[in-house]
This record gives C-alpha cells, sequence and structure tokens, in this order.
C-alpha cells in the first residue's frame, strides 16, 4: 500500500464573515483551543485555507482551496464588508492553461458564474462545475447568497498537458444522482459554448467495518463493494454519463467514513500523484494519524490508499490522485502555463482583450449578455 510523505496543516484565512474568522484566528494560536476554532469554523463558517502545490511533487494539481462562509442576514457587518473591503464573491477574473474543479459540499450553498463566453449557470448542493480555461477565458463566480446562507466547497486547479494548453474553453456541470438539474443546479444561458453535463457517481457500501459514501467527480474511487460488503448504487435513471471528462487520467473523489473503524481503498495506479485532504474527523493511513484539516501528501509510489476511521463521529475526506504530467510550470496569478516567455504572453493576451473585457459584477444579466456580446473572444 502507499505510504505517507508528510502531513502539513496550512494556514487558514479569516474572511465571509471576516470578524468571524479573526476570533477564529486568535483561538486557533493555542494548541488547546485549535480543534474547538475547528470545530466552531464548521459549524459557523468564516475562514478560507488556500494551499499552493509544489509544481513537482503535486502534479498535475496546481491549488487547493477549501471554503467555508457564511452570508446571514442578521450580520450588521456585512454590508459594510462588501461595501468598502471585498464584494461577496469574485468578479470577472482571466484564466489560461489549466482547469478550475469547483465542488460544492451537499446540503451548501454554492456559487453563480458568469463568463466571458457568454455562460451563466448557478451550482451548489452537491454539484461540481469542470471548468476548462484553456487558451484563455473571464469568468466571475459570485456567492449565491439569495438561495443559500452557509456556503462550503472546494477549488482545485488542475494543470493542463502542453497540447492541451491552448484548447478551446469549456465547462461542465456535475450533478448528484438525485439531483433534479431544475433546482439547485442549472444553466441559466449557454453562451457560446455547449454545456457539458453528467452525474456525480454515488456509491454506498455496507461492510462489517462500517459504511462509507463515495461520491466520484472523476476516474475511479472503488466504489464497488469488497467481498464483504454491498454496495448500493444512487443513480435516478436520467444519465449513463458519470464523472468529468478530464485531458489527463485523474481520480478526484469524496469519501465519508460514517461509522469507527471505516476504511475505504481507493485504488492508484504506482507512480501517481495522491493528495488526501481531511474535512472532519481524524484518519489512519498506513499507520499515520492525520486530523481534522491536515493535508496528508502521499508517496509516489506504492499503489492504493487505504484510508480507516478513527473518530467516533465519523471522518470526511477528499481524495485527488493524477498522473504526473511531466512538463514545467512557469505560473502568475491566475496563468498556468510552461515557460515564462508564455505567461507573458498570456498576460499581454489579456491586456488586449483576448480573453474578452471584465465586466462589473453589479451588471444585470441582460446587460451583461450585451456585454459579451459586444466583446466576442
Amino acid at each position: 500500500m502507499r505510504g505517507v510523505a508528510r502531513v502539513v496543516r496550512h494556514p487558514r484565512l479569516p474572511v465571509w464573515p471576516a470578524w468571524q474568522g479573526l476570533a477564529l484566528l486568535a483561538l486557533s494560536q493555542f494548541e488547546a483551543t485549535r480543534p474547538l476554532a475547528d470545530r466552531l469554523e464548521a459549524r459557523f463558517g468564516g475562514r478560507v485555507c488556500p494551499m499552493q502545490f509544489d509544481p513537482v511533487e503535486c502534479d498535475p494539481f496546481v491549488l487547493l482551496v477549501h471554503h467555508r462562509h457564511a452570508f446571514r442576514a442578521f450580520d450588521f457587518f456585512r454590508p459594510i464588508f462588501s461595501a468598502l473591503i471585498l464584494p461577496e464573491g469574485f468578479p470577472a477574473h482571466p484564466h489560461r492553461g489549466f482547469e478550475t474543479v469547483t465542488y460544492v459540499l451537499p446540503g451548501k450553498g454554492g456559487l453563480v458564474h458568469r463568463d466571458s463566453l457568454g455562460c451563466k449557470m448557478s451550482y451548489s448542493n452537491g454539484a461540481c462545475q469542470w471548468m476548462t480555461a484553456g487558451r484563455g477565458m473571464l469568468h466571475e463566480e459570485m456567492w449565491d447568497t439569495a438561495s443559500a446562507s452557509e456556503h462550503e466547497l472546494y477549488q482545485l486547479w488542475v494543470n493542463l498537458p502542453p497540447a492541451a494548453k491552448m484548447t478551446q474553453p469549456a465547462v461542465q456541470l456535475l450533478t448528484p444522482p438525485t439531483e433534479d438539474d431544475t433546482t439547485t443546479s442549472n444553466v441559466q444561458v449557454e453562451g457560446r459554448t455547449a454545456v457539458r453535463r453528467a452525474r456525480i457517481r454515488t456509491d454506498v457500501i455496507h461492510s462489517d467495518h462500517g459504511n462509507v459514501v463515495v461520491r466520484t467527480l472523476a476516474g475511479d474511487a472503488g466504489g464497488e463493494a469488497a467481498a464483504d460488503s454491498e454496495t448500493t448504487h444512487r443513480f435516478d435513471g436520467s444519465s449513463t454519463d458519470t464523472g468529468a471528462s478530464t485531458f489527463s487520467p485523474m481520480t478526484i473523489a469524496h469519501i465519508e467514513l460514517q461509522d469507527l473503524g471505516a476504511t475505504h481503498k481507493v485504488p492508484i495506479p504506482d507512480g501517481w500523484t495522491c493528495i488526501i485532504y481531511v474535512r472532519y474527523g481524524e484518519v489512519e493511513i498506513e499507520g499515520t494519524l492525520a486530523k481534522m484539516y491536515d493535508t496528508v501528501y502521499m508517496q509516489r509510489y506504492g499503489g492504493s490508499a487505504v484510508v480507516s476511521n478513527t473518530n467516533k463521529g465519523g471522518s470526511d475526506v477528499m481524495i485527488f490522485a493524477g498522473q504526473p504530467i511531466g512538463a514545467p510550470v512557469a505560473a502568475s496569478g491566475t496563468m498556468v502555463m510552461n515557460t515564462q516567455a508564455q505567461v507573458s504572453q498570456a498576460l499581454q493576451d489579456y491586456q488586449r482583450g483576448t480573453f474578452g473585457e471584465p465586466w462589473d459584477h453589479t451588471l444585470s444579466d441582460d446587460d451583461w449578455v450585451k456585454w459579451c456580446d459586444s466583446r466576442p473572444i
């Protein structure tokens, strides 16, 4: 089995609501009160954890961000913060050379997306948007505060192989098997790109060791039952197309270990990168304990990764595994290329309007469509 290379707890930063995050930051300064701060964050929100990955060790993954925020009507600081410091989301910004994978946790609020191709979609409650920036595009991601107050999601940046860096921009929308596409996750305007729709494979595995729920966004996360267990597939029959279409082989999955001692093995080819993030609880991986909000960097060799729950209340992890691309990485801000010259060219193209031109996030949908139509990319 694959061993652990190192375990890291990355810094967690205060935002949305910032005042609440600052209180959590103060609690986190002391070893004795850090677990309390973590539990309060999980319950009430207020922090974000950006994890910048080493381009060689973590190839093909570039960045992972865990967001846990709350936008409550009775928060009197909220309008002041959004008006003077930071809007509630991420206004139009450029990307080139990679993909963003944004997965919203089940039961949580998500984002409203608009891009320079004229596509608008909303997604939340267990849905995933897989956006290929390719040769370049702008997009806006604003928190969907109209439909929910509690928000939690991951955003992963996945590098593209050199031959695919300048591919046509595209968007995929993955929804849970029980999700009605007309409710919490839907495409309002397709614009100049055809949105690929697929389902997130969800397996419930029952065994003598405890129950495990596996939600697979891409690849194979070992959802089939072992000899001593039974698997229930949660499909509603509306789609046979499951998981994201990817440019390089990878497995991305959300795994819930619901009972003490519950164990799951994820098949990972030898030589692949593997990163495990513990969202909740405590797990054991090849003799190493990983606690809540730890990031586990696995060894490159050794095959499958086995995760066991050691917490009475259950544990919740994300697994990111992928075949290394093996190409050099040069990045600046939101551009991820192979050479510095390519990065410079991307920045010049953005300044020339090749990706489209940024719009104000307060524009109505009608005005935004007119803006995009007058500035085609």
